[in-house]
């Protein structure tokens, strides 16, 4: 029963991890390859998860290896993915990193070819969850050399990643990248010393650790990225620091947004509602005609004068659409005449 439980949390958590990588490129597509590299590293824990998971349930062990293959696959992708971004960061030159990568691509269709060949692994069934030994020793250690020259050369590319940092939030954030890695370290102990625990469930503590580093990868990336300048990222402090008034009504003339200079040059109080009738001298045919373009598309300025202060002024609005096509809302700007 304890192996049902193992499956069904690994299964869970490479379903996340894809997810959650998704969600991730649709959100930060202004941040290019490091969006898509998070993308990259969600596959490949959804695949090293979600394989292992479904060979713990197989019952069938004829037919085991085949999703024992793909959680393979997972493993050393991850691995060659996260190189591959390392590479990127560095800016190594595109035949270096075709040299590099094209060499451990071809190790690890080997390690494909010879660890995850049905005659490498003993597969055995528990009660509730089927498990394997090792019996090719010349594949497991073929499988092993591959982690191990990974693990050298992730970690001089980490290092020299660090090390060409010059701003300390830079440097946190590719420490922290460093430093999640050694939770793999960790977790291949038990299998490479072959305790109890991972001769019965040998795919479960490296499987949940490349969830861990991915989860940890993904909330440095989050939280480095907000220091990074996007459209995203500065659009609040435009917002609010920007000395122009801004303003964003709906089709009724509500004021669902201002600025700080604008509350100041317009008077809008937090504690009651503002609609542009309130604000502007304009007529019930004169506000009705604007929201009505704004509905349409329209998009131009009108002619005005501020009621709190009596200045001319001239609005501009933009229009926001909706995944629909249709008008959601509008921005204002408020320009005074001199």
């Amino acid at each position: 029963m304890f192996g049902i439980i193992l499956n069904v949390i690994l299964f869970s958590i490479g379903f996340l991890a894809l997810v959650t990588g998704i969600a991730f490129l649709l959100q930060e597509r202004e941040n290019g390859y490091t969006a898509l590299y998070v993308f990259f590293f969600s596959v490949t824990v959804a695949l090293t998860c979600m394989g292992y998971s479904i060979m713990g349930f197989m019952p069938n062990l004829d037919y085991a290896f085949i999703p024992r293959l793909v959680g393979l696959f997972g493993i050393d992708s991850f691995l060659i993915v996260e190189l591959t971004f390392l590479l990127f960061e560095l800016k190594r030159r595109r035949g270096i990193r075709m040299f590099i990568l094209g060499f451990l691509l071809i190790y690890l269709f080997f390690d494909l070819l010879i660890f995850g060949n049905p005659s490498a692994l003993s597969y055995i069934r528990y009660e509730w969850h089927t498990s394997y030994e090792n019996t090719n020793k010349g594949a497991h250690l073929f499988h092993y050399i591959f982690i191990s020259v990974m693990i050298v050369i992730l970690l001089f590319h980490g290092i020299y990643w660090y090390k060409s940092k010059k701003i300390q939030r830079d440097k946190v954030f590719s420490l922290e990248i460093i430093l999640s890695n050694f939770i793999l370290l960790v977790a291949a102990i038990p299998d490479t010393l072959n305790l109890d625990f991972s001769h019965k469930y040998p795919t479960f503590g490296y499987s949940a650790a490349t969830a861990v580093v991915f989860f940890s990868y993904w909330f440095s990336v989050k939280s480095h990225i907000k220091f990074t300048p996007t459209v995203k990222n500065v659009s609040q402090e435009v917002f609010t620091s920007v000395e122009v008034p801004v303003i964003i009504f709906d089709l009724e003339g509500k004021i669902n947004l201002s600025n700080p200079c604008a509350k100041s040059m317009l008077q809008i109080t937090e504690d009651a509602d503002s609609y542009l009738r309130s604000l502007f001298s304009l007529s019930d045919v004169e506000t009705l005609h604007l929201l009505t373009r704004a509905k349409n598309g329209w998009k131009g300025a009108v002619k005005t004068i501020i009621k709190a202060s009596g200045q001319a002024c001239n609005l501009h609005c933009t229009i926001k659409k909706d995944n629909l096509g249709e008008t959601f809302c509008v921005i204002g700007t408020v320009l005074v005449k001199n």
